[in-house]
């Protein structure tokens, strides 16, 4: 599954960085995370809790950003496996600079399998874009609170 979008954040890029790179923030922001835990080599132990459809089960996974480039881009590869299925996916992430703050470009391809593949790549792919508007729009309400506004 293939899935790309951009998002536009009136917050300056080296802010969107840094939410998109906080443990704590990112918790809040990953629908269904019951936790996310950064391990000393930089990648992240995640826990979650989904429904797609009429499958529902609990994930544990590994997120890693390799191709780092700040406050410019990276590549973020994860994967993660519960009872209904897996998933393995990378998502290139570049921000850019704009007038009024900052635009995310983000492209992503994802692997899904077992019971939750069932579910139909068309179905998959209407609940993988509501899923990200859900994670950048949560991010935007964080920001919003304070989280690394001047």
């Amino acid at each position: 599954m293939k899935l790309s979008n951009e998002v536009k954040f009136n917050y300056p890029r080296e802010d969107i960085w840094k939410a998109l790179h906080d443990p704590e923030i990112l918790k809040h922001a990953i629908p269904g995370c019951e936790g996310l835990t950064l391990q000393e080599d930089g990648s992240y132990d995640v826990s979650m809790s989904l429904g797609v459809a009429a499958v529902k089960g609990k994930y544990n996974g590994k997120v890693y950003m390799t191709d780092i480039e700040k406050p410019n881009k990276y590549l973020l590869e994860a994967e993660g496996s519960g009872s209904p299925g897996h998933v393995s996916m990378k998502m290139d992430c570049n921000l850019e600079e704009t007038e009024e703050g900052c635009l995310l470009k983000w492209d992503c391809d994802a692997e899904i399998g077992g019971k939750i593949a069932g579910v139909g790549s068309r179905a998959l792919g209407g609940i993988a874009k509501f899923m990200a508007k859900k994670f950048f729009d949560d991010i935007k309400k964080q920001l919003k609170k304070g989280a690394y506004t001047n």
